[in-house]
């Protein structure tokens, strides 16, 4: 119905269910007063400038605002009580170039007609509209839900992966390639986070907690590549980073992880710390060892290019400091808004 909001029947016996449509009345004779008055005072406005001005010059505007805020019952309201107070207080003072009653009498119904029409197409085009953004929001439900869908496939893929390189690694009889499927595993551990911590918080799927992205790599770390022996500290600030960004940074983060684990300890006790700290215009991120940081050439090799070619991809500076163990630092700026 155009001309009545949704009523729903009573039952009996309970008195709250009239509650709604009461006070949807309610808000509709309030907003076609409102209407109403403001025109009314609109029109003194006027005729204090220029006088003899048309009966129904504000008629028509006030009708339509209380149309389309309220609906077609809003909008007969303030159509009623806008006829009412011109026969009352305008056509008593207006003069017309005819001036007979049969001349007002005639604008008066011809008006009135013409207000129905303009509520009966405003309420049409409130109500298409109103149907309009119900089917763009169904439409933006059911992508988000595929979407949600796609990316929960999308992590199982890269877990099954991981997995399957996980245990070719054990059978592996070359211990560098046993090396090297373990380290990848662990690298496509480190991308499926990022569609863990997306299907976690979907009302900012183009955002996600850096920190809490780390912290669930420094999980699968401490799990599965790291001896008893050597201890894993982590300290995150809440950073809110594209889910480009983060994927990159929990991959440099895994790769110097891995690369301590392997190299700086030599079956010592040790302890790595990771770190991830939040300033007004950038982003610092630490790996901190205290193994035997002089020995950086065992260390270099395709991990640490892929390490550079990926700060490079976010605009990244990479620092090494080998005082007191090893250092990696990667500093880079960060546009999105930080997360509380």
């Amino acid at each position: 119905m155009l001309f009545s909001s949704a009523m729903t029947p009573s039952l009996a016996g309970d008195s709250s269910v009239p509650a709604k449509p009461m006070r949807d009345l309610g808000l509709d004779l309030a907003t076609a007063f409102l209407v109403t008055a403001s025109a009314v005072v609109a029109r003194i406005g006027i005729e204090q400038l220029v006088g003899g001005v048309a009966p129904f010059v504000l008629t028509f505007p006030a009708v339509m605002i209380a149309t389309l805020a309220r609906g077609g019952r809003a909008g007969t309201i303030a159509t009623v009580c806008c006829q009412v107070l011109a026969i009352r207080f305008v056509f008593p003072n207006w003069v017309s170039t005819h001036g007979d009653i049969s001349t007002d009498l005639a604008n008066l119904l011809l008006s009135t007609v013409a207000l129905a029409g303009t509520v009966w197409a405003t309420a049409s085009y409130r109500h298409a509209a109103a149907q309009l953004r119900a089917q763009c929001n169904r439409q933006v439900h059911t992508l988000s839900l595929l979407i949600a869908e796609i990316e929960h496939r999308t992590k199982n893929n890269f877990q099954i992966a991981a997995s399957l390189l996980a245990v070719q690694s054990l059978s592996a009889s070359n211990p560098d390639l046993s090396n090297e499927l373990e380290k990848a595993a662990l690298r496509l551990e480190s991308i499926a986070s990022v569609y863990q911590d997306l299907s976690l918080d979907s009302s900012t799927s183009q955002q996600i907690n850096l920190a809490d992205h780390i912290e669930r790599i420094i999980g699968f770390l401490r799990v599965g590549a790291t001896p008893e022996k050597v201890g894993l500290t982590y300290h995150g600030d809440a950073v809110a980073c594209s889910v480009e960004t983060a994927l990159i940074v929990g991959l440099i983060v895994n790769e110097w992880v891995t690369n301590a684990l392997k190299h700086a300890f030599g079956g010592n006790d040790g302890c790595i710390s990771i770190d991830v700290a939040r300033h007004q215009d950038h982003v610092v991120v630490a790996v901190h060892d205290d193994g035997h940081g002089g020995v950086l050439e065992k260390r270099a090799g395709k991990g640490t290019a892929l390490v550079r070619a990926l700060a490079d991809v976010i605009g990244g500076t990479m620092t090494v400091d080998c005082d007191r163990g090893t250092r990696n630092t990667l500093s880079f700026t960060n546009a999105a808004k930080p997360t509380h």
